[in-house]
């Protein structure tokens, strides 16, 4: 009887559920009408185009960007790096001076942290794609929708879906979940569920696909000479399942794929209406790449640049150059013809439909931000710990020879620096504290790393060292007769950068180094990619191996945890490198 009475109570319960949901996509859709009626031809051209947005006080810029927002109606901005309270209150000011809200996007695949030092700071995609599985990920697309919403960013361009097949890539590398096409789309299509479920909009990027190349096409036009078949099979996978599984949008990026058409991917009406929006059918947002960047704007003067995206069928223009000239030439296409009206309601109608459900289109919303205490709010407790757990599950244990991990307690340990910065990197990259030696939160600041405080802490018999690529090699000789009184070593290899361009050791250091490495038992510690595994002649000399993918507080203290037997290394190698294959 009583599961006959709640069954009778779900069926009214869900009409007026379903009711509810129609009555608000009618009014949403009520809405976008009554706001496109009122638009004239120039003010739908300039909703799809959005630009970029920061609070230095460069006069032209400041007063461009007005002109932009006041005059000529865009319809959204893109932060980068910015002090906080400062970006908010220029976005409150913009804001204020918009006749219809702006979308606010941000370029933040490891969260808003990327552009705003002042959030907790997630791991970037390679160092996910080493987790056992992608409940951790989920977590994090919530989070970074919380944060997101916290300052009012409606637009995330992340996750990238390209897979790293490419070692040599210089610009995807760290950003992609790794080499295995499956495991990366299930692990962004995790980030991508967390964020939309969260509220915020998502965009996988970059496609078709820009895994295997080893150019970047901030500074080149990326050549990627495949097959259909081989695209197919690869590159497009990620794409079709975060189409199905209904993502915001797609980013189209800066490739010329001879297979699909003779001209540049973003330029292409092949590759954007022919392939994406009728052969995958994505009806969603299309979205380029930033249109200033060598790889596309090299090729026709800026605003013909713009131009030609919209007429390969681009519906939202990212970051273009002569903004109102290029406004100028599709209001002339559309108004000669060359463009149908039609399309470009529809393409308006699109950028309106996400405001709508944002609520930006109800009279009396407000799109400013509350900034009061806003850098203490936006370092949630939460937050910290969810990136703590995401370092304590993903440092990888490559090699373990001789079990040199968990660390003895009897034996005397040489602790070698390499490379280590002791100032806080990420006014770069987004950390707010926390990279080598520097941690205010627990009281660590002088030259040692936060890894070396953690295991002296723990009461291990163990000494400091440093070097870093200006180190002499006489310096190095002298190093090396201080370690031969010692059990072991810990090489532990920083980059500081993020994004690493060269080895993370100096060519002319590894003779050195490796005479060292034969003669002392050595476990590595590389914060970097698995690849820098690759450029280490010595690596069967090593004892025990481990990736920590990047110098930041969390994986700091997630290694001294697993180095000190306090938790299992319980990450995979997302890539291959050096003979180790992912999983």
């Amino acid at each position: 009887m009583q599961s006959f009475i709640k069954h009778y109570l779900f069926l009214p319960i869900m009409a007026i559920i379903s009711m509810m949901g129609i009555s608000c996509s009618t009014t949403h859709e009520k809405q976008v009408e009554e706001v496109l009626s009122q638009m004239t031809t120039r003010q739908k051209v300039a909703q799809l185009i959005m630009v970029s947005c920061d609070s230095y006080n460069l006069p032209a810029k400041r007063l461009n960007r007005d002109t932009l927002v006041r005059e000529e109606g865009i319809g959204g901005l893109i932060i980068f790096h910015d002090s906080l309270p400062r970006s908010i209150a220029r976005l409150n000011e913009l804001q204020s001076m918009s006749r219809i809200p702006l979308l606010v996007g941000v370029d933040g695949e490891w969260g808003p942290s990327m552009r705003y030092s002042e959030f907790p700071f997630f791991p970037r995609q390679m160092q996910l794609g080493a987790l056992s599985s992608d409940t951790l990920v989920y977590q994090m697309g919530l989070a970074i929708a919380e944060q997101c919403k916290m300052v009012n960013l409606h637009i995330n361009f992340a996750p990238v879906v390209d897979i790293n097949t490419n070692p040599k890539n210089p610009v995807i590398h760290t950003r992609s979940f790794g080499e295995n096409k499956e495991r990366v789309t299930q692990f962004a299509s995790a980030y991508m569920r967390g964020m939309q479920d969260g509220g915020i909009y998502a965009s996988a990027k970059h496609f078709p696909g820009h895994g295997d190349t080893d150019v970047d096409s901030h500074r080149s036009l990326p050549i990627l000479p495949f097959s259909r078949e081989r695209l197919d099979s690869l590159e497009l996978y990620p794409f079709k399942s975060m189409i199905e599984q209904d993502v915001a949008m797609v980013m189209i990026g800066h490739l010329f794929i001879p297979s699909l058409d003779t001209i540049v991917s973003t330029l292409s009406h092949k590759v954007v209406t022919k392939l994406l929006k009728e052969e995958m059918k994505f009806d969603g947002i299309v979205v380029t790449d930033a249109l200033n960047m060598k790889g596309v704007s090299s090729t026709l003067r800026p605003s013909e640049v713009t131009l030609a995206a919209y007429k390969a069928g681009v519906d939202l223009l990212l970051m273009p150059n002569e903004v109102k000239r290029s406004i100028d030439l599709i209001v002339s296409a559309v108004e000669s013809g060359e463009c149908s009206m039609e399309d470009l309601d529809n393409r308006v109608r699109k950028i309106l439909r996400l405001k709508a459900k944002l609520g930006m289109l109800t009279e009396g919303y407000s799109a400013l931000i509350d900034s009061t205490d806003i850098v203490n709010r936006v370092r949630k407790p939460e937050h910290i710990a969810l990136a703590q757990k995401l370092a304590d599950h993903s440092i990888t244990m490559v090699e373990n020879r001789g079990n040199l991990v968990p660390l003895d307690t009897n034996k005397r340990i040489a602790y070698v620096a390499y490379n280590a910065k002791h100032i806080p990197l990420v006014r770069f990259y987004g950390e707010l504290d926390g990279l080598s030696g520097y941690c205010p939160e627990t009281g660590m600041i002088d030259s040692t790393t936060i890894l070396y405080q953690q295991i002296k802490q723990s009461n291990y018999n163990i000494d400091y060292f440093k070097l870093n690529k200006k180190s002499t090699l006489k310096e190095i000789a002298e190093l090396e007769k201080s370690l031969t009184s010692y059990d072991m070593i810990i090489l532990a290899c920083h980059d500081p950068y993020g994004r690493p361009k060269d080895n993370l050791i100096d060519e002319q250091h590894m003779e050195a180094l490796g005479q060292i490495v034969k003669t002392i038992p050595t476990l590595m510690v590389q914060f970097s990619t698995p690849y820098g595994l690759n450029n280490i002649p010595w690596i069967s000399d090593l004892g025990s191996i481990i990736i920590s993918y990047q110098d930041s507080e969390s994986n700091q203290l997630a290694t001294s945890k697993v180095l000190t037997g306090l938790i299992p290394a319980l990450g995979v190698l997302p890539v291959s490198a050096a003979g180790y294959t992912a999983q």
